[in-house]
């Protein structure tokens, strides 16, 4: 019976009547979600990724990004409390545009490391700066691009970022950005920058584990089983594993630097963006991995 279901709705997703050029960055994000390392290129693209329902009725295009450059850029200069021993946001700039009904209103944090004496760790500060300049630059140039692609037409799109700072324990800061797309359906996206506290350093998942240590095996395997057991509890939830209709759609493993972040109760805590792991209206799904998992591989300050 979920075959059938999860079949009927993969023929519902295929059906649907969207613009040729509009179904290749579907496709093309879809298949970029697994690949984490090409972040770059996927960020570009993934801003088309939400299912487009048929119809002529003009679909309502809401996307949360982050951008640092283009038109109309006011600089908002207050000082922001101090929210880690040596990580701090300290500006953070706002881009605004509305033309054809298509608007933008974007904030960018900027963030300062500090070594322990108090001196700003410039080569740490410099290096997450540009990674979020880099990561904005692009989808802000897309958004640009599509706004001059629809000329004097109305291109229904609300551009708007959200940012958080979602770790800040002894050991970890981690600064989180939301994205939302809607075209009649929704994609979201996560993106989350961490610093580990003890050496200053920007780290990947990688970083909170020990050398050598296949967390990658093990985290990927509580997933497998979480899966199996929500699905088990909940007829209306539905992720790709261990599917034999679907095997090229199944879940078989995290990457290395597979997006995450430890959780108020100091778990570790998997994001996947949609359609990675599931149908796209499961949204953006998380996987909270017991301590016990992975305790003996983990660096020690990093989880509870």
């Amino acid at each position: 019976m979920r075959d059938k279901k999860l079949e009927e709705m993969r023929q519902d997703y295929e059906n649907v009547k969207i613009p040729a050029q509009l179904r290749e960055r579907v496709e093309a994000g879809i298949r970029q979600a697994k690949e984490e390392t090409q972040m770059k290129k996927k960020s570009k693209v993934m801003v088309y990724t939400g299912r487009v329902l048929g119809g002529a009725a003009a679909a309502m295009l809401v996307i949360t990004v982050m951008a640092n450059s283009g038109a109309a850029i006011a600089y908002a200069m207050a000082k922001i409390p101090v929210i880690g021993a040596i990580a701090e946001v300290v500006t953070f700039r706002e881009y605004e545009s509305s033309e054809n009904n298509m608007e933008a209103d974007i904030k960018i944090p900027e963030v300062s490391v500090k070594n322990e004496d108090g001196t700003v760790n410039e080569e740490t500060t410099q290096k997450i700066n540009k990674s979020i300049q880099e990561y904005t630059d692009e989808i802000i140039a897309q958004y640009e691009a599509d706004v001059k692609a629809a000329g004097e037409n109305e291109g229904h799109l609300d551009v708007k970022l959200d940012y958080s700072v979602i770790t800040d324990s002894d050991r970890l800061f981690s600064i989180r950005f939301d994205q939302l797309l809607v075209m009649a359906s929704g994609t979201q996206m996560v993106k989350i920058y961490h610093i580990d506290k003890q050496t200053g350093e920007m780290i990947d998942l990688g970083g909170l584990f020990k050398e050598g240590a296949d967390y990658v095996t093990a985290v990927s395997e509580n997933i497998k089983k979480q899966m199996k057991e929500r699905m088990a509890a909940d007829e209306s939830l539905v992720y790709w594993v261990d599917n034999e209709d679907m095997a090229e759609w199944n879940f078989e493993s995290i990457k290395e630097d597979n997006t995450f972040y430890v959780n108020e109760n100091g778990k570790l805590t998997i994001v996947f963006d949609e359609y990675e792991v599931a149908p796209g209206y499961m949204g953006s799904v998380e996987f909270e991995i017991p301590t016990e998992i992975v305790q003996d591989l983990v660096q020690e300050g990093f989880l509870k």
